[in-house]
């Protein structure tokens, strides 16, 4: 997995705060803060018919290193996704339970759409509240946000903490559209003990690969969308620092460790980008935190999804 690490500035949609936080400084993209999305959003409908895959946005060089990272690599076969492959993360479709998630997606009351909202794409998850920037070529309204069951979950879905077959589930974002989106978690205490340490981050990842072999007119397949791990040390500040993740085809992994220095709490985005109109599906899954204090000794969060459990 290749990982770029850079300083930007991001605004998310906080739950528990309902507040913005500004967004600049994203190599060639817009600067204008993105929106809190919430539905029903029924124009234009979600999701949005398929369009000629043509680049109008800005190719940042995050766009570029997404492009390169499989260095040409096609669809495993013709309409095939996600590779039919065995890794230390999962096989195929099916993503393998790990030790210490504090968010696995699957609460399936905790999503919005489950109590009556009728735009199930745009979903968003306990206090994760969807977000998309809105200028230029990106636009906000084109941009679904759901759970998704067959990608991630499935029959081999190790989730030991679910209470049968029924609630297992992964984050999903995606649009045939150019966009730059993503999920922003709840207010996130620094637990005692743990202030001027480090604060350690990861979240399962998958982004759907569209190279079809016949697309010979487009070289490599412009690979340009990608996935990102954004860390805000301070929840009300407007710097985080961000890792992105290429892999695509496949679950693979995102990792971010910063420092807290003086930050009473923090704030965890995961967001997803494509400066094409492509097929760009990305699906996130099993966030994990943990506070690291001066000593070097580690505490794992229970639970990153309801802030009175992060006390």
């Amino acid at each position: 997995m290749t990982l770029t690490r850079y300083l930007r500035t991001a605004l998310v949609l906080t739950l528990a705060v309902a507040a913005l936080l500004p967004l600049r400084g994203v190599v060639a993209a817009p600067s204008a803060p993105p929106l809190p999305i919430t539905g029903p959003r029924l124009t234009p409908p979600i999701p949005l018919k398929p369009v000629d895959l043509l680049v109008n946005a800005p190719l940042t060089v995050n766009a570029l290193e997404a492009d390169a990272a499989d260095a040409g690599r096609r669809q495993e076969e013709p309409g095939r996704g996600v590779r039919q492959t065995l890794t230390g993360l999962g096989a195929g479709l099916t993503l393998y339970d790990t030790p210490n998630v504090c968010n696995n997606f699957n609460a399936d009351m905790a999503w919005s759409a489950s109590d009556g909202n009728p735009d199930i794409w745009t979903d968003w998850y306990s206090g994760w509240g969807a977000f998309a920037l809105d200028e230029g070529e990106y636009r906000a309204d084109v941009v679904a946000f759901t759970r998704e069951r067959s990608v991630g979950p499935g029959n081999r879905y190790n989730d030991l903490e679910s209470k049968g077959d029924g609630e297992q589930y992964a984050a999903k974002i995606a649009s045939h559209k150019p966009y730059a989106a993503g999920f922003g978690s709840p207010r996130i205490p620094v637990p005692a003990g743990f202030e001027g340490g480090q604060v350690f981050v990861s979240v399962k990842y998958l982004i759907w690969d569209h190279d079809q072999g016949a697309k010979v007119d487009f070289g490599d397949g412009i690979d340009y969308d990608w996935a990102s791990l954004g860390i805000k040390p301070g929840a009300d500040g407007d710097v985080a620092l961000y890792a992105n993740g290429y892999v695509r085809g496949e679950w693979a992994e995102l990792t971010n460790t910063v420092e807290l220095g003086d930050a009473q709490d923090i704030m965890v985005l995961i967001q997803a980008q494509s400066p094409a109109f492509l097929n760009s599906n990305i699906y996130f899954d099993d966030v994990k935190i943990a506070f690291i204090d001066a000593a070097g000794n580690g505490k794992y969060l229970r639970d990153c999804a309801a802030a009175e459990a992060l006390q």
